[in-house]
């Protein structure tokens, strides 16, 4: 499995440590690499927020052997807190995703 990692220019190398990131994403993502070919992490500066602490944006996407890519993203406050969220949503739409298959396969 090839896990690929994106940062924009705007994020500092003491904001965003890529293998401790990707130590997270497989982390929440573990049950379903045996089954994914690719994954890939962009993570983006979004703004400052009302409490100056910078905003960010994480967009995880994976794609699954024999299936199209399964995305989704996450914004808010924390590089690691964004990772987290979008790493959690990319499994339910994967788990989503599978289930829609199955149930197409089983009703033809």
């Amino acid at each position: 499995m090839l896990f690929q990692f994106n940062r924009d220019n705007q994020i500092q190398g003491n904001e965003a440590d890529p293998d401790q990131l990707e130590e997270i994403v497989r982390g929440r993502l573990d049950r379903i690499l045996q089954q994914v070919t690719r994954v890939e992490v962009h993570l983006g500066h979004v703004k400052e927020s009302r409490t100056d602490n910078p905003e960010f944006r994480c967009s995880i996407e994976v794609r699954p052997e024999g299936m199209g890519a399964v995305a989704a993203a996450a914004e808010g406050v924390g590089v690691e807190a964004v990772v987290r969220s979008a790493s959690d949503k990319v499994l339910h739409a994967f788990d989503k995703a599978v289930g829609k298959r199955a149930a197409r396969a089983g009703g033809h």
